[in-house]
C-alpha cells in the first residue's frame, strides 16, 4: 500500500510531471505540433520553476514556520520518539551505518536524552523500497545512538512500520506494554513535523514537538541567485510537495 501510493503520486512532482509533459509533447508533435509545443514548455517551465530557490523555500517555509519557537517541555516524558528517515543501512560499499540529509534527526534524539528530556528512545522504521535485503531503520538509527552517547538499554526498537501513519499505532502497543503514558517528546524533520503530529495526536498521543533539520528561514530573497535554478532548489521543492501531498493523502484517508 505505501509503495503504491508513493506510485501512483509521482506524476504529481516536478520531474514527474515535467516528464509526463515532455512525453506527451512528443509523441503530440507527430500529429498536433502546434498542441505539442505547448506541452514541452509546460515541462521546461514546471522544472524551471520548482527549481528556483525562492520557490522552493517558500513552499518548505510554510511547513517549517510553525516550529521556529516552539519550546520543549519544562518536564521530562516518559520517552523520545525518534521516527525513521534519517540513516543509511550498512550496505555495500558502507561498512557502518550512515547519515543521510536528514540525519540531525537522529543527533537531535541524542542530544535530548542527554538533556534530561525523556528516559527511553524509540527508534521506528522496517526496510522500505529495497529490491535487496537490509537491516531495518530502527535497528541501524539504534547503533549509531549508541555511538553517539547513548546507553543500549534505554533504547527500544520499532521494526515494523512503513510509513509515518503506521508509527502511532505500533509505538502506541510498545508503550501501552511498558506502562507508560502517551505524553511523548516526537523528533523529525521540521518539514515533516505537522504531518507527524496529526498523526500522532489521531492516537490520543500528547506530543512536544522537537524539530530539526531545517532548510528554510525568514530570510530568503538574500540574492539575485535566488531566481536562478538548482538543482538542491528541486529536490527542495519535491521534499516540501511530498509533505502537503501527505497531509492531503492523509486527512482523505481518515489517518489524522
Amino acid at each position: 500500500m505505501p509503495l503504491l501510493i508513493k506510485f501512483i503520486a509521482m506524476p504529481l512532482y516536478p520531474t514527474g510531471l515535467a516528464v509526463s509533459l515532455g512525453i506527451t509533447g512528443i509523441i503530440l508533435f507527430i500529429l498536433r505540433k502546434k498542441t505539442a509545443l505547448w506541452f514541452m514548455i509546460g515541462s521546461i517551465s514546471v522544472l524551471t520553476f520548482f527549481s528556483m530557490p525562492f520557490v522552493a523555500q517558500m513552499l518548505t517555509l510554510s511547513l517549517e514556520k510553525p516550529f521556529f519557537s516552539k519550546s520543549l517541555p519544562d518536564k521530562s516524558c516518559s520517552t523520545i520518539i525518534l521516527l525513521g528517515g534519517a540513516g543509511m543501512p550498512v550496505a555495500y560499499p558502507r561498512k557502518f551505518p550512515e547519515i543521510n540529509e536528514a540525519g540531525d534527526r537522529i543527533i537531535h534524539a541524542a542530544r535530548l536524552q542527554k538533556m534530561g528530556y525523556g528516559e527511553k528512545i524509540i527508534t521506528t522504521g522496517t526496510s522500505v523500497g529495497s529490491f535487496r535485503k537490509t537491516i531495518p531503520e530502527a535497528v541501524h538509527n539504534a547503533e549509531l545512538l549508541i555511538e553517539f552517547g547513548i546507553d543500549s538499554t534505554l533504547i527500544i526498537k520499532e521494526l515494523y512500520a512503513k510509513n509515518t501513519h503506521q508509527h502511532a499505532p505500533n509505538i502506541k502497543k510498545i508503550l501501552d506494554s511498558l506502562g507508560v503514558s502517551q505524553e511523548v517528546v516526537l523528533v523529525t524533520s521540521a518539514a515533516h513535523m505537522k504531518r507527524s503530529i496529526k498523526a500522532f495526536k489521531k492516537y490520543g498521543y500528547t506530543v512536544y514537538p522537537a524539530a530539526t533539520d531545517f532548510t528554510s528561514g525568514p530570510n530568503f530573497f538574500d540574492s539575485i541567485y535566488d531566481f536562478f535554478p538548482a538543482e538542491w532548489a528541486l529536490r527542495l521543492s519535491t521534499a516540501a510537495l511530498h509533505e502537503y501531498y501527505g497531509i492531503i493523502g492523509y486527512a482523505l484517508l481518515g489517518w489524522i
